[in-house]
């Protein structure tokens, strides 16, 4: 996705389910720009959501408010985000769930206004960090006028990632839901 985020006019989607990879194949098929959507290995999980609002150009899709932390995530980590936040919930750290659905075009207002509540951002990608969503997620808060925002960002370093598992390659790379939890919770509540 961060390789083709590069590429002018391109769009580039990741959906968190198959109700929403429908639904964005359709919006692709009628968009008159090149469109890329990314379904990566491991297909579905089990976290089954409650909505799924139709695909709007650029726009992100808010899953849950929260006043403490900001969970960014794209495509199949969305469902990471929500173990991560149900976790977090035990210690009472309220976390607000965004599933940008687009890397490009970002919905920077979305985002944006929840990291001005907030001021604690983590970003959930799989993929390289590099020219990915919590790259962009950044540059955003750069560019605003917003103040004294902390932000992690889980993905992949550059590197070649080993074969193995889905579970196997998260447990190694550290984005399993337990230790992104211990990242946030020793950077942002201890």
């Amino acid at each position: 996705m961060a390789f083709l985020s590069e590429i002018p006019n391109f769009i580039v989607m990741a959906p968190k389910n198959f109700e929403e990879l429908d639904k964005m194949l359709e919006f692709g098929i009628n968009l008159k720009n090149p469109v890329a959507i990314r379904y990566p290995r491991g297909g579905e999980g089990n976290i089954k959501f409650d909505k799924c609002e139709d695909i709007i150009l650029g726009k992100a899709e808010i899953l849950k408010e929260g006043k403490d932390l900001s969970i960014i995530s794209i495509g199949k980590m969305v469902e990471k985000a929500v173990q991560v936040s149900q976790i977090l919930e035990k210690d009472n750290i309220d976390a607000e769930i965004i599933n940008a659905r687009f890397l490009k075009p970002l919905d920077k207002e979305t985002i944006l206004k929840s990291v001005q509540k907030t001021k604690k951002v983590i970003t959930i990608e799989d993929g390289v960090l590099k020219g990915g969503l919590g790259t962009a997620v950044i540059e955003a808060i750069n560019s605003s006028n917003i103040n004294d925002v902390k932000v992690i960002t889980c993905g992949y370093d550059d590197c070649f990632v080993k074969h193995g598992s889905v579970v196997e390659i998260e447990k190694e790379y550290k984005m399993d839901a337990e230790n992104i939890v211990n990242k946030i919770v020793c950077k942002y509540f201890e």
